[in-house]
């Protein structure tokens, strides 16, 4: 009698749809995690050490810099702990990351921006519950938290895929 190649293939399935998953929450935990270290940086930078508000963008730079050197190994070290980093990992990761930060993440939110029906709807509910956002406030949190939303799903994959894509060779392969 032959074995059931369904059943094995849908356990192997089962099993790295359950890998994939504790990857997206650990993911998930981690980049909130460096998110706040981002903005804590960026706040104590642009209030703290630098204080002109011409050179926000310096304190923007540099908390970024920062923040993907620390966000590369969180991810490494964490997220992605059961796979092999090589050099190519580390140069894939921060190409990605520029590209990311100087031609995908600016055109999303300007795309983002352009949701101004969204925007007036939340407008409109923030006003009439008299919470002190300016319309500004609403559509620029709105466009960095759906930019957000949408770089978040791409690293995942883009890390995922290529960047800790191997699995550690272990004793037992």
């Amino acid at each position: 009698m032959e074995p059931d190649l369904s059943v094995k293939t849908t356990r192997a399935q089962a099993t790295k749809d359950v890998k994939t998953s504790r990857h997206a929450i650990r993911y998930l935990i981690v980049g909130i995690c460096v998110t706040g270290f981002n903005y804590a940086l960026f706040a104590i930078l642009s209030n703290l050490v630098i204080k002109n508000n011409d050179l926000i963008w310096l304190s923007n730079f540099i908390a970024t810099a920062v923040t993907t050197i620390v966000a590369y190994f969180a991810h490494s070290k964490i997220t992605w702990k059961e796979r092999t980093v090589t050099k190519h990992s580390i140069i894939r990761f921060f190409i990605w990351n520029a590209i990311l930060t100087i031609a995908i993440a600016p055109a999303f939110t300007q795309l983002f921006s352009l949701f101004t029906p969204l925007y007036e709807f939340a407008f409109n509910i923030t006003s009439a519950i008299h919470l002190p956002f300016t319309y500004e406030f609403v559509l620029t949190t709105g466009a960095f938290v759906l930019n957000s939303v949408v770089i978040m799903i791409l690293n995942f994959l883009f890390y995922d895929r290529f960047v800790f894509g191997k699995k550690k060779a272990t004793n037992e392969d």
